[in-house]
């Protein structure tokens, strides 16, 4: 039973037994832990960790339910008839589903389960660094130009991170670059797992809320940029400073557009630029979160190429670069 399951683990995709194997562990270390005792269980916590056990069920029932039939297509049942019918659901959710995974692992650090495995915030050591470098804190010296439409321009993009990654994932798949997708959904993964391990070892809240007695100017944007912030604080974690994933993960698809798309590098890594900008100039970061993206995300990219040549699983098919005009 032991060999079957080991060899049936091996030869699943990588990142559905990555994203699957994380969820599982963070559900092992919530319940045997101390945490569990001292835990202020609410719906956000119970719904977030326990969803991935959901979902990765769903998925092994529809590969069951779906799967092909080697019977004869000329005598075709109910159940064969609606296993065609629903095979592209069952292989639009698998293609997505660490995706789907990683996000509700995510959002089981949304409330409190961060600080209680590890209560002590990292914000004086990151400004230190910062104070170190530039002499005061970014966020303080860029006071002098904070303007309204500067602040709705930043806004704008930052929240654009939200949609930056699934865009360019949806855009691959529409494509049929399955290869393509897989990798970048792969980067993206790894990267998030770096970075949750990350925020739990160095938990902060930022500057924004560190030296809130400092300012002396409000962001003051208008209605878009307040409306921006108010989105984004309400879906907000509150500790996942260290690194920055708002420019990690934009630098991380940067990689693969020179890999894949080279004509778009030039656009990406201005968007990167900007999102440095943008998270230095709204107070959600130190300028050492952004700096450690810098090293983050080469990492992901390297620690994806190394993992995929080497799983003995379901491999993808093509490593070559699939545009590079």
């Amino acid at each position: 039973m032991y060999r079957k399951t080991i060899s049936f683990i091996l030869h699943c995709r990588l990142e559905d037994v990555m994203a699957a194997g994380f969820s599982a562990t963070l559900l092992v270390f919530f319940l045997t832990q101390r945490v569990f005792h001292t835990f202020n269980l609410n719906g956000h916590d119970f719904i977030f960790i326990l969803l991935p056990a959901g979902i990765l069920g769903l998925k092994c029932l529809f590969e069951l339910l779906f799967a092909k039939d080697s019977g004869d297509a000329a005598n075709v049942g109910t159940g064969q008839y609606l296993a065609a019918f629903f095979r592209p659901l069952a292989r639009l959710f698998r293609d997505w589903f660490p995706f789907l995974l990683l996000s509700a692992c995510y959002y089981a650090l949304y409330t409190n389960l961060m600080l209680r495995v590890n209560p002590r915030l990292a914000d004086a050591a990151l400004s230190r660094m910062d104070a170190a470098l530039l002499g005061d804190q970014p966020s303080l010296l860029l006071e002098r130009w904070i303007n309204p439409w500067v602040t709705d321009f930043f806004s704008l993009i930052y929240f654009s991170y939200v949609f930056s990654l699934p865009a360019v994932a949806l855009c691959l798949y529409v494509a049929r670059e399955r290869a393509v997708f897989r990798r970048v959904m792969m980067g993206y993964l790894t990267l998030m797992l770096l970075g949750i391990t990350s925020y739990l070892f160095v938990p902060a809240t930022g500057p924004e809320k560190f030296f809130a007695d400092h300012y002396t100017r409000d962001l003051n944007g208008h209605a878009l940029s307040r409306g921006v912030d108010y989105i984004i604080n309400t879906g907000r974690v509150a500790y996942d400073c260290f690194p920055s994933l708002h420019v990690g993960i934009p630098l991380l698809l940067s990689f693969y557009l020179y890999r894949y798309y080279r004509r778009l590098f030039v656009p990406a890594l201005i968007y990167v630029v900007l999102m440095c900008g943008a998270t230095l100039y709204l107070r959600y970061h130190y300028l050492v979160d952004v700096l450690a993206s810098f090293l983050y995300a080469p990492a992901a990219y390297w620690l994806n190429d190394f993992l995929l040549s080497r799983w003995p699983g379901e491999r993808i098919t093509s490593f070559a670069p699939a545009n590079t005009k």
